[in-house]
């Protein structure tokens, strides 16, 4: 119907065929005061996975400063907590706008246990074992009625809810409660962006129960996991040319492109009657048409754009983490026929590297090199 923690947790549980008692084992090494069961179950004839806990040491009024400290003092990887982080950020400076104060002053109610740690930490985790190329998510169902919540009776969505959701497309449908929780939200603004579902093999299908049972409708997530496979060297080029527009705001539409936009150049040409110009030209997923075409529209006084789908040969890919001097590099490897043809270390680790070690960008990316070849 719509998300919460607990259903996006058990329908990536479900999608990624891991064994519950990976999560388990996960649990242990995190250091979480909690236990998860992992319910196999049909509900109104829908088989799926459901996850409840049992916590051990409770919390009440988190800042954001405690859950950023639990978060950083897990054993895992860097990505899962940079993300589990940029989760809770979001959900705290919803909070804090809601009640019109900064996001670091504001402590939780409805999310403020160990269940939202759990939730959104998870969920980071998973993805990491998913690891897919994207998140797409559909339309919200973000329910109807009233909830009620430490401040009062508030229309659904609340506040929190509304803001984390801002840019994104919701609807309301089915029963008359919330169906889109805090939690739930925080996890679509951080991990997800919206989109069609593109066209791909469907590998596999999880579905993640709900706590609340509704008569005559289902209360599931439903994640789809596909693969692209030949379909993903299928791309769309988008163009358009403006005569009329300064600097800024073509650099403000860079940045707005970039999201979307597998690659992108701004050219420099001739239009008519002599006037120079830049030739937009984005190249992006079939599935992005629509957002770059909105984007380019309201960015820029063109009135239109063409666009054209093409064929392309892509090499398999692989990402790789690394530790050089203390710093997680990621390496990108291209396979052609099985064999690596290409390995580069993403150039804004190499920066990072470069600016602790008070050396040039070139010497940090060939100390990079050097440290995957000889590992």
């Amino acid at each position: 119907m719509g998300i919460a923690g607990d259903m996006a947790v058990a329908s990536l549980l479900h999608v990624s065929g891991l064994e519950t008692k990976e999560l388990k084992e996960k649990l242990k090494l995190w250091n979480f005061p909690l236990e998860a069961e992992v319910k196999e179950s049909v509900k109104n004839g829908i088989y799926g996975f459901s996850v409840s806990l049992e916590i051990k040491d409770k919390l009440s009024e988190v800042f954001y400063r405690d859950v950023e400290g639990i978060i950083k003092e897990t054993n895992e990887k860097s990505s899962v907590k940079d993300r589990a982080i940029e989760a809770f950020r979001a959900l705290f400076e919803a909070e804090g706008k809601a009640h019109g104060r900064s996001y670091d002053t504001v402590h939780l109610h409805e999310a403020a246990s160990w269940d939202a740690i759990f939730d959104i930490f998870t969920t980071s985790w998973l993805i990491e074992v998913i690891s897919p190329d994207d998140v797409l998510h559909s339309p919200v169902n973000v329910g109807g009625g009233i909830v009620e919540t430490a401040h009062g009776v508030l229309p659904v969505p609340p506040p929190a809810v509304a803001e984390l959701l801002k840019g994104r497309t919701i609807f309301s449908a089915g029963p008359e409660t919330e169906l889109t929780t805090p939690t739930g939200a925080a996890i679509l603004r951080a991990f997800a962006k919206e989109g069609k579902l593109p066209e791909g093999r469907l590998v596999s299908e999880g579905r993640g129960f709900g706590t609340k049972s509704f008569k005559g409708y289902h209360n599931f997530l439903r994640t789809l996991l596909l693969d692209e496979g030949n379909v993903n060297n299928r791309i769309v080029e988008i163009e358009a040319e403006i005569d009329d527009s300064t600097g800024e705001i073509l650099s403000s539409l860079w940045e707005e492109l970039e999201e979307d936009a597998l690659d992108m150049f701004f050219i420099p040409v001739y239009m008519k009657k002599g006037r120079p110009g830049v030739l937009i030209k984005v190249i992006s997923r079939p599935n992005k048409l629509e957002q770059v075409a909105e984007k380019i529209f309201l960015n820029t006084t063109t009135i239109g754009i063409r666009y054209s789908f093409k064929d392309r040969i892509e090499l398999k890919r692989e990402i790789e983490e690394i530790v050089v001097e203390g710093e997680r590099v990621k390496m990108k490897i291209a396979f052609l026929n099985g064999k690596i043809v290409n390995v580069l270390p993403e150039f804004d680790t190499c920066k990072k590297l470069a600016k602790k070690l008070e050396i040039s960008v070139k010497k940090a990316y060939q100390m990079i090199l050097s440290k995957w070849r000889n590992q």
